[in-house]
């Protein structure tokens, strides 16, 4: 059954992937697609020949530089809204992982509230990887146009780690253990490359008002918005910051 379901999402992707690659000779350079040809691998696994794909000399030679630059603008967008939907993904799963722990009921009670954080764990990789996508085009048109680097929505963003993506509540209760072990357990721990760490730079950021998934109640939603925010000011707190530290 599974396997049915995942063969039609690739059937209906390599439809979706014959019309963009019929669109490409309308508005791209000639020679694009013989720089590139298409591969017989599964269509997921397929590249667009956006210009981000391609070496900063080729970009050049192809005459992919001004694409490049709406590229740039397009990647840009789609990392801050990635970033942002990460934050929303880890609130998620910070409030279903509290919910479950005040929660009183049966088995099947239990499972499916697993089940929902399960699937909030998805959406964190999902995202994760989204953003990790673009990052590495913008690296590859920042080597063909370096001036594009001078914007501050560029500046703000920072190469993600796997480990970064901890949930604001884990790190505030981390960050609370290592107060209470003192400032010696924690230097001899800093010592192994353990102990305290920095809030990860995303949180940090400051993202325009996101609408409400389809998937969330207003609610959820509400107290999650309501979470981040209140950690972040607690994260100012406990660093002892005069004034607010988000970008």
């Amino acid at each position: 059954m599974q396997s049915d379901s995942i063969d039609e999402s690739r059937r209906k992707l390599r439809r979706a992937l014959d019309a963009w690659f019929e669109l490409i000779p309308d508005f791209f350079p000639p020679g694009i697609l013989e720089a590139a040809p298409r591969s017989n691998a599964f269509p997921e696994n397929e590249t667009l020949s956006l210009p981000s794909e391609y070496a900063a000399d080729i970009q050049k030679r192809l005459g992919l530089v001004g694409l490049g630059q709406t590229e740039w603008l397009l990647q840009l967008g789609l990392a801050h809204d990635a970033l942002g939907k990460l934050r929303q993904a880890l609130g998620l799963k910070s409030f279903l992982i509290r919910k479950k722990r005040r929660m009183a009921g049966g088995q099947g009670i239990l499972l499916r509230s697993e089940a929902e954080i399960t699937r909030a764990g998805r959406h964190i990789k999902k995202w994760r990887e989204v953003y990790k996508r673009s990052w590495k085009a913008l690296t590859c048109l920042l080597d063909t146009n370096p001036d594009l680097g001078s914007e501050e929505s560029w500046t703000r963003l920072q190469e993600l780690k796997d480990e970064d993506c901890i949930m604001l509540s884990q790190w505030i209760d981390d960050h609370r253990l290592w107060q209470e072990k003192g400032e010696r357990a924690e230097a001899a721990a800093s010592e192994k490359g353990k102990g305290k760490r920095d809030l990860p730079w995303f949180w940090k950021m400051q993202f325009p008002a996101a609408e409400t998934s389809t998937s969330l109640s207003d609610n959820v939603h509400s107290a999650i918005e309501t979470w981040t925010n209140d950690g972040v000011f607690v994260f100012n707190l406990i660093c002892g910051l005069e004034k607010s530290t988000i970008y």
